[in-house]
Formats: structure tokens, C-alpha cells, sequence
């Protein structure tokens, strides 16, 4: 008698509870959104971020979507652009800004930030400076991704003849300085003519 009780009690879990078997189509609705609209969604919205931070809720249209995914939280959002046609699906729930599928906010936002804080754009008469406070050559990169050596010497010479200069001269002067070696090899055979 013990077997059998142990016996239902294994094959009350193996109970189906779809009935029916089909599967449950989760409702989904179609907005047509302005291109501005679409490109703030353009990476899903963010989790407990307020939605009027996406929408404007005075425009009776975007209120619209507000008002749909509160009242539909497992619905879909599918945005339309009006002017390209392009498609986006948006996936709501209740918790707050749901989940959007493959996109991971929280490992974008890191690698973001990370990046802005690793990226220095310093000039090219930045580093001539360090090369003179630091009185040794140091490699100088240009604006096209190409490097060259300069002496201490060198970089002495053409900050002097920088600094010489007129402050519409001096934007001039950067600009050149930045571009690339060509420019900068002129800039240097000029400033050891002015310099002697």
C-alpha cells in the first residue's frame, strides 16, 4: 500500500498543465513612430528607466505605447519607422523595462565608459611638451594613425617657434602639426629655417 501512494505521488509531477497543447501566442502591437522616436529606441530601453525619458507623453500617439505596454505586460512593442519602414520588436514586463532579448545594456554601458576613459585624443604639440619636460625622444602619433620618432631637440624647436606665433597662426600651426608625418617633416625643415 505504501508502494502505490509513493507511485501517484511520482506521476502527479508528470502532469501536463497545457491541456490543450497549443501554445500561447503572446500579444504584440504595431506602432507607427517618428524617426527620432525609433532612433531612441534604437538599443531597447533601458531597465527602471522612466519611459517619458523616450517618449513624449503630451503627443497622444507615443502616449499610446506607454498605455499599451502598461496595460499588456508580457506584450510585444513593435515600432515602425514612418519615413524608412524599418521594424523593431520591443518586449515589455511588468518588473519595469523588461528583456531585451540578445542586447546586454548594463555590458554596453561598461564597455562605453571604459572606452572613454582609455581614449585620449592628445596632439601632437601635447606630447612635444612632454618630450621637452621629460628631456628625452618619444614616439609622436598623427591624426592618421601613424607614428614617428622625435628628438628632444626637435620638439624644443618647434614648441619655441608654436609659441611665437599669433593665436590664428597657432590653430593653423596645430592643425599641420596633427595631420600627418609629411606635414609634420615641413613644419620642422620651416621651423629650423626661422629658428638660425
Amino acid at each position: 500500500m505504501i508502494e502505490i501512494i509513493v507511485e501517484d505521488m511520482s506521476t502527479a509531477s508528470d502532469i501536463d498543465m497545457n491541456p490543450t497543447g497549443k501554445k500561447k501566442k503572446r500579444k504584440y502591437e504595431t506602432f507607427d513612430v517618428s524617426d527620432e522616436v525609433f532612433h531612441k529606441f534604437s538599443k531597447g530601453k533601458t531597465k527602471f528607466e522612466r519611459w517619458s525619458r523616450y517618449l513624449d507623453m503630451t503627443d497622444e500617439s507615443q502616449k499610446r505605447i506607454y498605455d499599451w505596454a502598461k496595460r499588456n505586460h508580457n506584450g510585444a512593442i513593435i515600432l515602425r519607422n514612418s519615413t524608412t519602414g524599418v521594424v523593431r520588436g520591443i518586449r515589455y514586463n511588468r518588473t519595469g523595462g523588461g528583456s531585451w532579448g540578445a542586447i546586454r545594456r548594463l555590458k554596453e554601458q561598461v564597455l562605453r565608459s571604459n572606452k572613454e576613459f582609455t581614449v585620449i585624443n592628445e596632439d601632437v604639440l601635447d606630447t612635444l611638451r612632454t618630450i621637452i619636460k621629460k628631456e628625452t625622444a618619444a614616439t609622436v602619433k598623427f591624426a592618421d594613425k601613424k607614428t614617428m620618432k622625435v628628438d628632444m631637440t626637435t620638439a624644443n624647436a618647434v614648441v619655441t617657434v608654436f609659441d611665437a606665433l599669433k593665436k590664428q597662426n597657432q590653430e593653423k600651426f596645430i592643425e599641420m602639426l596633427n595631420k600627418n608625418k609629411s606635414t609634420f617633416s615641413q613644419i620642422v625643415s620651416f621651423v629650423w629655417k626661422a629658428v638660425k
